[in-house]
């Protein structure tokens, strides 16, 4: 059913944004109007199909890209200076972000096009665009002298596509045609004002950044949400921002949904599918609704589970761990070797996973943890044994001496690990044991932001964590492996 038909406030379309600087006439002029028709023309998507945009991507293109008109001291002149673009996740940034490079190699000569994001591999993610789309039309690789995945793109008028590291050192006095700035949430701030410094020799230049909301920690983010609150700011500082009105998930589905339409223009444009995303933020944490899906500023640490939430999933009386089923063994300490807990973790044939912990040791060694792991290697006949590889990489290698499985878990495994419990708990896919230790230690628990994921952090959690993480460790063994001792991929 179309969005305006559910309700009178749902956005029946992606534009405009909730929150967006206004052009300076209803009928703006703006590069944009020649870069969608050269698009329509020459851009095809991997499988040689025309490039459909969303909506609300052409209209977010020619606001972007607005000139000053014939009668401004600035005529012909690109209006902005620095663009701020904040939607929701899978919304398209990546194609916007590769229109606008292909627009800084083609609107003058000798343009210098820089590409920068918290990772070298979220950069590559447009520059690959870009690529595939002048690799997929003979008119555009006729303008281009070198396509390279490492080098750079380049072209015969002196126009040149590169990619730097996420520092300010990178840009520090390279004269930016156009700088393109993903993931601002977790960027320096010394690099955006770089960037902009390093524009202002280019009578066009301009610098667009495009992102996800961040938390409390994203300096370079808050400050530019605080510039789109500044009456002073100017008019040369733009801003598109696509938000849900709360910072809240609601409880009812109908005003859940019409957040995601607010924040998501893709969902408003027809592109994706509203009710999908609502079944799909069923399992997810509310922190990652509010900032992945809702595009609101969320902590950076927050509580993991709730006792109520987490009471939901223990067994009913009566059932017991199917003993049958080879178990995966997790183990975790805490950081002074005070404690050290031991659950045992399996997936059943109807694809829950139990957990029970089976060991709570008092001032443990490597040698105790050793003798009790063998005994349980022999009581369980394990799927094998996870455990973190800093603090218990000794034990890890004894054990794997005597043949057993063993994982030795890094910050990736860990992130893995508290998403996945997570999910398991939110969709009751997880039967504990309603042990004593984890009633205490997981609603007490805190979770911190790791880049795009989080883990559950010893440091901020007001008690020791040791069998909440350890249990976590098992139920991420438990479900992306094979029964009989053979890991996959993580």
């Amino acid at each position: 059913m179309p969005a305006k038909q559910l309700c009178e406030k749902c956005r029946s379309s992606g534009w405009p944004p909730t929150r967006h600087s206004p052009p300076l006439s209803e009928e703006f002029p703006s590069h944009g109007d020649w870069l969608l028709k050269l698009i329509d023309l020459v851009w095809r998507t991997p499988d040689g199909t025309r490039l459909n945009l969303d909506e609300y991507q052409r209209h977010l293109i020619r606001h972007v890209l607005e000139v000053y008109p014939a009668d401004h001291a600035r005529a012909g002149r690109l209006r902005y200076r620095q663009v701020v673009i904040s939607l929701a996740r899978q919304n398209g940034k990546s194609v916007i972000g590769s229109i606008f490079a292909l627009y800084g190699l083609l609107r003058e000569a000798g343009a210098l096009v820089i590409g920068i994001a918290s990772s070298s591999e979220q950069a590559r993610i447009i520059y690959k665009r870009l690529m595939a789309a002048i690799d997929g039309d003979k008119r555009l690789r006729r303008r281009f002298a070198r396509l390279t995945d490492t080098r750079g793109i380049s072209s015969h008028d002196g126009g040149v596509y590169e990619i730097k590291p996420s520092k300010s050192a990178a840009v520090q006095g390279l004269d930016v045609s156009v700088g393109l700035a993903d993931e601002l949430h977790i960027l320096p701030a010394a690099l955006w004002t770089d960037m902009v410094n390093g524009s202002r020799a280019r009578r066009n230049g301009i610098v667009i950044g495009y992102t996800t909301a961040g938390n409390d920690e994203s300096e370079l983010l808050l400050r530019l949400y605080e510039d789109t609150e500044d009456p002073n700011i100017g008019e040369r500082f733009g801003y598109f921002i696509w938000e849900a009105p709360e910072v809240r998930v609601p409880d009812d589905r109908h005003t859940r949904r019409h957040y995601i339409l607010e924040a998501n223009p893709a969902a408003a444009d027809g592109r994706l599918d509203a009710e999908d995303i609502l079944d799909d933020i069923e399992t997810m944490p509310e922190h990652e609704i509010v900032r992945y899906v809702f595009n609101r500023f969320g902590a950076s640490s927050s509580t993991f589970i709730t006792a109520a939430v987490w009471q939901r999933v223990r067994r009913p009386a009566g059932s017991k761990f199917p003993r049958h089923l080879p178990a995966w063994i997790s183990i975790d300490r805490t950081p002074e070797w005070s404690w050290a807990s031991i659950v045992a973790s399996v997936q059943d044939d109807d694809g829950i996973i139990w957990t029970e912990v089976v060991a709570s040791l008092e001032r443990p060694d490597v040698d105790m943890l050793e003798r009790v792991a063998h005994d349980l290697g022999t009581n369980y006949g394990p799927a094998g044994f996870i455990m973190d590889a800093l603090s218990l990489g000794e034990l890890a290698d004894r054990l794997k001496g005597k043949g057993y499985n063993v994982i030795k878990g890094t910050l990736g495994h860990a992130t893995n690990a508290a998403t996945r419990f997570y999910a398991r708990i939110a969709t009751r896919t997880l039967q504990h044991a309603g042990d004593a230790l984890l009633d205490v230690q997981i609603p007490r628990a805190v979770r911190k932001d790791v880049g795009e994921s989080f883990r559950i952090s010893r440091k901020d959690s007001s008690v020791e964590v040791d069998t909440t993480i350890a249990t976590a460790y098992g139920v991420l063994a438990a479900e992306t492996s094979t029964r009989h001792a053979e890991v996959q991929v993580f």
